[in-house]
């Protein structure tokens, strides 16, 4: 929504050339650069060089491409900033407070207030930019609140006479956890219990009220768009949904092959346990658990609080597009993987530092090699890939080339063809899309208008409407179609 006012500007500022528009892009995404290496320098690193390199390593990643090119990318990119500005908004509202016998109390109401009013515009740009909310709730009490909670849980358990095994202190200590002892945590944890309530209670507000400007329903998408949500088998929407969490992992670690649609074929259906890319799906389940547990048990130093903000950056972005609350409208978006990034490149940072601190001298000048290398590489992708986006007919032909048993860029290529007037080419494109999802209506539709013979034409236009009865240009051309053989028929 606030998109939509960021048009209009852009248009006055620099009337419909779309350079202008290219131009903000790049400028809104050197500041999501600046804000990331800010973030990193005060709360995550505590270290310049290591959130330079954090900053400079996103910036130049070519999962960006589609986002900052792309003139429709602006909502992530915008999303993005306000994410991060809401973010930092919400620390500097809690006191820093580094002693260990009382939580942080909120010092700025309106430091908080502000830090909601940019979730709110964050996600008004993207839904995606909700779940900033999540990570400055989990930030707050992992890490903010983390040395009084674990201070009295040990007092507790000192108190209690408990080993030293922490699996058994802890054990212990909610064993004995009186009801008095759990006021007093409950009285002294008071502030970040309201900071906690009020935001919880702000969230479903402004759920509810989004939910209610869209008239109560989500939005509705067809089979072409997300094929696996539309599978009748649980089985095959659960090991689609798996296997694409570690492609767009693999996106993010190796982005060798990028495509500006990957709709309609590009990326089969896994209905078999036995299918080898359930392997990809389930290492990427177990990195993920032994990272999140290597988190938990290293919080209470520097270590944890960069995996922390790492993986909150990475994983709560990307849930609402996982298909796991609601259906949406793709099946892999790299414009989506704008704002997870971010804790990729956290991530790496962080892991390549620690190798540097575990390895030898030699080591350590092998890994800053490695490191230049990959960012020399992700630059030439980068520009390689922004090449693709200085033209329509470059794009949709770098669509055929990457992907050529996708539909969706044959049908693409082909409303090109059509558009220049090159229609045997176009006709061609048209039937490889429907050869290749055979249940493509609009391509049905097109080839019919390209086709000389009425009968045909007609045959085209009622298979489209077979199946998708509401297609409106169908109904239109067959319509007119028939009209015309009328007319034809009273002469």
């Amino acid at each position: 929504m606030c998109v939509r006012y960021c048009r209009p500007l852009n248009i006055v500022l620099g009337g419909m050339t779309p350079f202008y528009f290219h131009v903000v892009n790049v400028c809104l995404h050197c500041v999501v650069t600046v804000l990331l290496m800010h973030t990193c320098e005060r709360y995550v690193f505590k270290n310049s060089r290591l959130a330079f390199l954090t900053a400079l390593l996103f910036a130049v990643h070519p999962i960006h491409t589609e986002a900052v090119s792309g003139i429709v990318g602006r909502a992530d990119v915008l999303a993005s900033m306000l994410f991060l500005l809401a973010f930092l908004s919400y620390i500097r509202s809690v006191s820093g407070c580094d002693t260990a016998d009382s939580f942080p109390s909120t010092v700025s109401p309106c430091s908080l207030g502000l830090s909601l009013f940019l979730g709110t515009c964050a996600m008004l740009v993207k839904e995606t930019g909700v779940t900033v909310f999540g990570v400055c709730i989990l930030y707050d009490s992992l890490v903010l609140c983390c040395k009084p909670f674990l201070s009295y849980v040990y007092a507790v358990c000192v108190f209690c006479k408990s080993p030293n095994c922490l699996i058994s202190l802890f054990q212990r200590c909610f064993r004995h956890l009186s009801r008095s002892k759990l006021k007093e945590l409950i009285r002294i944890a008071r502030p970040f219990i309201k900071r906690a309530c009020v935001v919880s209670v702000y969230v479903l507000l402004i759920l509810s009220a989004r939910l209610w400007l869209m008239g109560g329903s989500m939005p509705l998408f067809s089979e072409q768009d997300n094929p696996a949500s539309f599978s009748p088998f649980l089985l095959t929407r659960f090991l689609t949904y798996c296997y694409l969490l570690a492609f767009n992992a693999w996106l993010l670690l190796a982005p060798i092959v990028l495509c500006y649609d990957w709709q309609v074929g590009s990326i089969p259906l896994v209905e078999s346990l036995w299918d080898a890319r359930n392997i990809a799906a389930l290492v990427l389940a177990l990195g993920m658990l032994a990272l999140c547990l290597h988190c938990v048990t290293s919080l209470h130093r520097m270590e944890g609080r960069e995996l922390l903000v790492g993986i909150l950056f990475l994983v709560f972005p990307f849930i609402p597009a996982t298909n796991l609350f609601f259906r949406v409208g793709f099946v892999v978006a790299e414009r989506v993987l704008y704002m997870p990034s971010m804790g990729y490149c956290i991530l790496v940072v962080h892991g390549v530092n620690r190798l540097c601190a575990l390895v030898g001298r030699w080591g350590a000048a092998a890994l800053t090699v490695s490191m230049l290398l990959l960012l020399l590489l992700f630059s030439w992708k980068t520009v390689q890939q922004n090449e693709i986006w200085l033209s329509r007919e470059a794009l949709f032909r770098s669509g055929i080339q990457t992907l050529p048993h996708n539909a969706k860029v044959h049908y693409n290529y082909a409303n090109f063809l059509k558009d220049r007037g090159q229609n045997e080419q176009a006709i061609h494109h048209y039937k490889t899309a429907l050869r290749l999802y055979p249940r493509h209506a609009s391509a049905m539709n097109n080839l019919g208008t390209l086709t000389h013979s009425t009968e045909e034409a007609e045959l085209y236009y009622r298979k489209a409407l077979d199946i998708n009865p509401q297609h409106n240009r169908a109904l239109f051309n067959l319509g007119n179609l028939l009209k015309y053989t009328c007319f034809c028929a009273s002469l």
